[in-house]
This record gives structure tokens, sequence and C-alpha cells, in this order.
């Protein structure tokens, strides 16, 4: 299992592509409420995907929940787009089912959704607090994000994976999607990007 600087994990015996939290048409909700947000998050992460799963070979894309954000997110535009990125990746894609794609009544039927996936050993979900047993889990839902410290004034925000006991937990994907700042357990394993190559945060640092 590879943790990846783009903000998924790559299951290497399956070539499998793991991501969580796109929410794609996220601003088009918001413009559906009246606010002027503009437009591009779905094409920049469409591209983002397509560009992942060509560098790492990856024969099937698995989303850890929430691809979408809400009911007046899925527009023609959108449904156009999802139907061109497929084709343009031509590998199986399976939505594990989050709380935010569970209030569509009418998800695209081209994709394949599940409510949780076993793969290779461990379980895919969108909330880890849903994970049963004790063997291995992907999770996404907290969109996780480290605080380090910079100095006495001045601290960076990273989006961050959490390996927490029995669950890894990825970092929201889409562009246009918010993070909570972790409180970090003791036994908590925190995992950044850095100029492109994934390192875990010793502790100490973790404001």
């Amino acid at each position: 299992m590879l943790l990846l600087a783009e903000g998924g994990v790559l299951l290497t015996d399956s070539s499998a592509l793991v991501v969580a939290d796109v929410h794609l048409g996220k601003s088009a909700a918001f413009r559906a409420r009246g606010l002027p947000v503009p437009e591009g998050d779905n094409a920049r992460d469409f591209l983002r995907l397509t560009a992942m799963v060509r560098k790492y070979d990856a024969r099937h894309l698995i989303i850890a929940g929430d691809l979408f954000h809400a009911p007046s997110s899925i527009t023609a535009e959108l449904e156009t787009a999802l139907k061109q990125f497929l084709t343009a990746i031509a590998i199986p894609v399976t939505l594990v089912v989050g709380n935010h794609d569970a209030k569509i009544s009418r998800l695209p039927r081209v994709l394949t959704c599940v409510s949780q996936l076993d793969l290779a050993g461990l379980s895919i979900l969108h909330d880890p607090a849903h994970r049963l047993g004790r063997h291995l889990h992907l999770a996404g839902h907290w969109h996780p994000v480290v605080k380090i410290s910079e100095g006495k004034r001045t601290s960076l925000r990273l989006p961050c994976f959490l390996f927490r006991q029995d669950v890894l937990v990825l970092p929201a994907f889409g562009s246009f999607t918010g993070g909570e700042v972790l409180k970090p357990m003791p036994d908590d394993r925190i995992f950044v990007t850095l100029r492109e190559a994934v390192v875990e945060i010793p502790s100490a640092l973790i404001c």
C-alpha cells in the first residue's frame, strides 16, 4: 500500500487507486443557493484523477465516499463530464457511498455503488466510525488536516493521512473542500505531502 503525494492510496497487489471526498459539484451547490462561487473545480479534479490513473497504471478506481456534494450538484454538465472522464480512464470505478452521496436519490448509473468494499484483506468504507473488526480499513469523511508549528506565532495547516488504530483516513481529494484540524491521539501516525513526497510528521512538531 503506497501513500501518494496527490492524496490517494495505491493498493499495489490489485493496482487499485483509492481516493476520498472529491465533492464534485460543490461549487454548483453553492451557486444554487445564490453564492457567487466560480466554476472549474470539477474539471480540475477530473484532470487530477485522470493523471493519477495514468501515472500509477491503476486498474480500478475506488472513491471512499462523497464523490458528489449535494443533489443540486448533479447537473447535466456534471453528468456529461463524468461520462467523458470514465471513457478517458477506461477502468472500473466503484463508489463507496458516503453521507453526501446518500442524499442523492439518483446516483449516475455509470457508477458501481456499494456501502463497503472488501478488497485484498482490507475494508474500504466512508466513515471511520463504521469500521468493524480488527483488520485494516481505509476511510475518508474526516477531511483530516494537521497543524504544524513554524515558530512562536505561525503554523502550517496541511491535509494529511491519519493512521489511527486499525484505520487509515485519507485526506479530502476535492479542490473545493475544507479540512478539520486533528487533535492527535498518543499512538496516531500522521503523514503529509512535502515537496511531492509523503513524509511522516514527528509528534513534537504538531500543534
